[in-house]
């Protein structure tokens, strides 16, 4: 590697771990590239920041994070919580398990994380206060079960992994349902030993009638999951129509059906849609650019023959891959992990008999852990925010569930066909 391409990393790296913005670091790195390998001219800085958020698919995050305060907002959310609480409020610890299973529901319409446990947070952390669960253990119940936010479908993270890999993210949804099922289910197996082990909560009376009442009171946001992955696998629409068609259902059923969100209301909700995508969106355009100018030096060529000089055994090498992917996900956000290790690490995974869907979805699981992970852990700092305990205690209370996901992970790798059963080939 030329010593100009290094000292780019390193200071791009060093900037990170100072905690400058991740933008404002891609940013630097991608002028310093531009400037001192002659590569391209300045002007592609601008121009290829335009141009790379210029894509249709893309369309789909801004869209999916606007149905995701929708579903705040009309009441949507509140139904998916008692429809948890019924099916699983009678086990021992059952309101931390009705946030993990209500995460899960949430994230079927939603397809972010943070907005999963800003969410939950504010529906059920107080309960859980009222009913004698630990402050810490309640945010770290609630930072875990916000990483489903971009397993099950739709996915912000896998619409950004589609236009990355060139992989129709379609299938990435389907091949995400059952992944996002083993980690609510594993999450759900630790939070119910540690409030039975502890004493937490209280349970409430199991009966058929109240879980099917419930459902059915729900019924609003499961016919929002199926219209969108029955749409999108059924043809109707893509992705990211798909996007716009849960935006005016969950609009419609807000202001017509449950009549929670009302027409004033509807300005704050873009507004606060538009901070969230406002911040996503330039790491994006930063992360394209600089990916783009890595590509043409041939860094990830580089990467992936060192990758694969370090062995000739696919079971090494994937657990190098996933090494990657940990550290990655723990030091830096999604978005900008996606946009820059899919040119090093998807040609490895292919080399070595992984199918790009199934890598995908090997990858995004990977990364969402890296939510609840520190230094960075975003999932950690929401719960935080909302509860008021320190980082570092959450992160604490949150490491056995960290273990589950780190399980769930090494099994949805090794056991392909729950990324690709659902997935009808052509």
């Amino acid at each position: 590697m030329d010593s100009t391409v290094a000292i780019s990393l390193a200071i791009i790296t060093l900037l990170l771990v100072l905690g400058v913005e991740i933008f404002v670091c891609l940013g630097i790195g991608a002028v310093l590239l531009t400037v001192l390998t002659g590569t391209f001219t300045l002007d592609n800085v601008g121009i290829a920041s335009f141009s790379s958020i210029e894509i249709f698919p893309l369309l789909a995050m801004p869209l999916y994070i606007l149905t995701g305060d929708l579903i705040s907002e009309s009441g949507i959310a509140s139904r998916l919580v008692r429809f948890a609480r019924s099916a699983v409020g009678w086990f021992s610890g059952g309101l931390a398990l009705t946030v993990l299973v209500a995460s899960g529901l949430f994230a079927a319409i939603s397809g972010s994380n943070s907005a999963t446990v800003a969410a939950m947070g504010k529906m059920l952390l107080p309960e859980m206060r009222k009913d004698g669960y630990p402050d810490d253990f309640s945010g770290a119940v609630t930072a875990c079960g916000g990483t489903v936010g971009i397993i099950i479908p739709p996915s912000i993270v896998f619409v950004l992994y589609g236009v990355a890999a060139g992989v129709p993210v379609g299938d990435l949804f389907m091949g995400g349902i059952l992944p996002g099922i083993l980690m609510v289910t594993s999450m759900v197996v630790v939070g119910w030993f540690m409030a039975r082990k502890n004493g937490w909560g209280t349970k409430t009376p199991f009966t058929w009638k109240n879980v099917l009442t419930t459902a059915w009171d729900a019924k609003l946001a499961f016919g929002a999951s199926f219209i969108i992955l029955a749409g999108i696998y059924g043809g109707v629409f893509t992705p990211t129509e798909a996007a716009a068609v849960a935006v005016a259902y969950c609009l419609f059923v807000g202001m017509f059906v449950t009549r929670m969100l009302k027409f004033r209301d509807i300005p704050d909700v873009l507004n606060r849609s538009a901070d969230i995508n406002g911040l996503i969106a330039p790491v994006i355009a930063m992360a394209l650019i600089l990916s783009q100018i890595l590509a043409v030096l041939g860094v990830p060529d580089l990467g992936v023959h060192a990758l694969l000089g370090i062995s000739d055994n696919p079971t090494v090498l994937t657990f190098c891959i996933l090494a990657i992917l940990l550290i990655a996900g723990a030091i830096m956000e999604a978005t900008p992990n996606i946009l820059l290790l899919v040119p090093l690490l998807a040609p490895v995974a292919t080399k070595i008999g992984i199918d790009p869907v199934h890598f995908g979805v090997i990858m995004v699981v990977a990364l969402a852990i890296g939510f609840v992970t520190p230094p960075v852990g975003l999932n950690l700092y929401v719960a935080s925010s909302i509860t008021g305990v320190p980082f570092t205690r959450i992160a604490w209370k949150a490491s056995p569930f960290i273990l589950a996901l780190v399980i769930s992970l090494l099994l949805i790798t090794f056991i392909p066909a729950l990324s690709e059963i659902l997935i009808v080939k052509n």
